[in-house]
């Protein structure tokens, strides 16, 4: 009892210092998220069914966040402190979690994916290449691509460069334990497809596609072929600058969306 009381003091405090304005609990029954949200004194309580995801995967939590945008709950310029119970993951018996609602998360929020590409998929593939931009690997920066979606038809627009590590495996983007893993792959002249369901099948891919109606003043072959092969499929494309860290997202030939580091 001491310790809820102190956790609940400091929760007030955090929440009254950082001008938080929305309180969002989260709690797992089955396959159904309760989601208790508590905004400006006023408690509004909601439930959402969200898709199967490995256990502890923050992108489901972003998923829901983003759902309440969706559904007016919440709106640009909230300030947002997530509560997770031990219901929504394995080894922790809770989680603190803080987002603002701003321009970036808005644009994402409301970017038209094809029903082809899953939201879960994407926003695993975007933090992966996130993370890529920022980090690099070995000390060095990296350029890298995503294709995903629509793998029956990407499949024979691509050509393999190296041998396919991901040939035999079951590697899924939304699994946080296999991150590591993908990143480490992304060192790989080419770029990785994703199918539907958000596994690799390929890493070291070559898209073979015409790229000559494609207009991308500065931009270089990887960002051409990932235009391309979105223009002649339902994929969609991210593709990580490694000049400059900055990533891209291509769907029907064109840029849909951009983030500088």
């Amino acid at each position: 009892m001491y310790l809820e009381k102190m956790i609940g003091k400091t929760m007030a405090d955090i929440v009254k210092k950082s001008g938080i304005n929305c309180v969002v609990l989260l709690t797992k029954n089955e396959n159904t998220i309760t989601c208790k949200i508590v905004k400006n004194r006023r408690i509004v309580k909601e439930k959402f069914e969200v898709e199967p995801m490995p256990s502890g995967s923050i992108n489901q939590i972003r998923m829901i966040i983003k759902n309440l945008v969706e559904y007016k709950l919440l709106k640009e310029g909230d300030r947002v402190i997530c509560l997770v119970d031990e219901s929504l993951g394995i080894g922790f018996e809770g989680l603190f979690l803080f987002f603002t609602i701003d321009r970036k998360f808005l644009e994402l929020t409301t970017l038209e994916l094809k029903k082809e590409v899953k939201k879960s998929v994407f926003e695993a593939v975007l933090e992966i290449a996130r993370e890529i931009a920022k980090e690099g690997r070995e000390g060095k920066k990296i350029g890298t691509g995503f294709v995903i979606g629509d793998y029956e038809n990407v499949s024979k627009r691509i050509k393999q460069l190296v041998l396919n590590p991901f040939e035999g495996h079951r590697v899924n983007v939304t699994d946080p334990a296999l991150k590591e893993t993908i990143k480490e792959f992304s060192q790989l002249d080419g770029v990785f497809v994703i199918d539907e369901k958000g596994f690799v099948r390929s890493a070291g891919s070559y898209i073979n596609v015409n790229t000559r109606n494609i207009n991308l003043p500065g931009l270089g072959s990887r960002h051409l072929a990932c235009a391309a092969i979105t223009k002649y499929t339902s994929a969609v494309a991210v593709c990580v600058s490694e000049s400059g860290g900055t990533i891209r997202v291509f769907r029907n030939g064109n840029i849909v969306m951009e983030e500088k580091p």
